[in-house]
């Protein structure tokens, strides 16, 4: 059934009249005339009462009539939510990003893409750094925010910051009386590192085994919080992103380590081929990136 027929249909009904209806739609006469006549043949049933001077609807035509209003209301309803789509202005954003990420802009952010973007439905999701990855490749996520993917997965790494590693100490730690501390002096400390796989642990590893340190690893915890408060309780150090520092507990030290310098890009992770809802990734993206530089 073509659409334009029941357009057609429904504005002679409205107007009770085939040549004003023509005019409101710009078309001829005999054009109408003709969908109509089309129109019955494919429902096998009369619209219109033809005998009188003003034509009527006929049973037919008004349960016709009933059932056009819906269907062209939910059409036109269709139209607009595919419209706001592609604006970037409904449907769900999903984004997936690190915890220190996270706590240092998410709040922000979010508070200023709700305010300008009230009908799309933002779904967050906080995770590791692998889970990122795997999500976006999935397409359970719809932008990640994290360290740079592995290569040739159809993912595109675009870096917002670069980060840092430091050493995290109770404040009446012994290494704190030396003048400076090495990745060695660690090695007999109870370390309390992220739960694997994590960027930052795997970095870690990679250091020490570089150098041909044993890693004493204290307790594993899966959240970078929780390992600085376990920290100022006395139960370990912790060597953790500079993000993740941006608020310290009570009684714990930020220190440098002096002979392992180590810079990773953070950014903002896409897919190759666009999704529909790449507008409202691109308006997310650009708010976090305006938060990152204001820092």
């Amino acid at each position: 059934m073509d659409l334009r027929h029941l357009q057609t249909f429904k504005v002679i009904a409205e107007t009770g009249s085939f040549v004003q209806a023509a005019e409101r739609l710009q078309y001829a006469q005999s054009t109408l005339t003709l969908q109509i006549q089309q129109l019955e043949a494919e429902l096998g049933v009369e619209l219109f009462d033809r005998q009188r001077r003003k034509i009527q609807l006929t049973a037919a035509g008004h349960t016709l009539l009933i059932h056009t209003q819906h269907v062209l209301n939910q059409v036109e309803q269709m139209q607009q939510d595919l419209s706001d789509l592609a604006a970037g202005e409904s449907g769900t954003l999903r984004v997936g990003m690190i915890e220190p990420i996270a706590h240092l802009y998410l709040m922000q952010v979010m508070c200023t893409f709700r305010e300008r973007h009230p009908r799309i439905r933002l779904t967050i999701e906080i995770l590791s750094t692998n889970r990122t990855h795997e999500q976006l490749i999935a397409n359970q996520i719809d932008l990640g925010i994290s360290t740079p993917p592995p290569a040739n997965v159809g993912l595109i790494f675009e870096p917002i910051l670069t980060e840092t590693p430091v050493l995290l100490l109770p404040k009446n730690h012994s290494l704190l009386q030396q003048d400076e501390i090495l990745l060695s002096d660690l090695c007999a400390e109870c370390l309390l590192l992220t739960d694997p796989p994590c960027a930052y642990r795997t970095a870690i590893e990679q250091a020490f085994m570089a150098r041909g340190l044993p890693l004493a690893i204290g307790i594993e915890i899966g959240s970078l919080e929780i390992i600085k408060q376990a920290v100022q309780q006395g139960m370990g150090v912790a060597i953790m992103p500079k993000l993740a520092t941006y608020h310290i507990p009570d009684d714990t030290v930020i220190q440098h380590i002096k002979d392992w310098k180590l810079h990773m890009p953070l950014g903002l992770i896409t897919r190759e081929v666009p999704l529909p809802q790449s507008k409202a990734v691109q308006a997310f993206s650009s708010l976090f990136k305006q938060a990152a530089a204001d820092a």
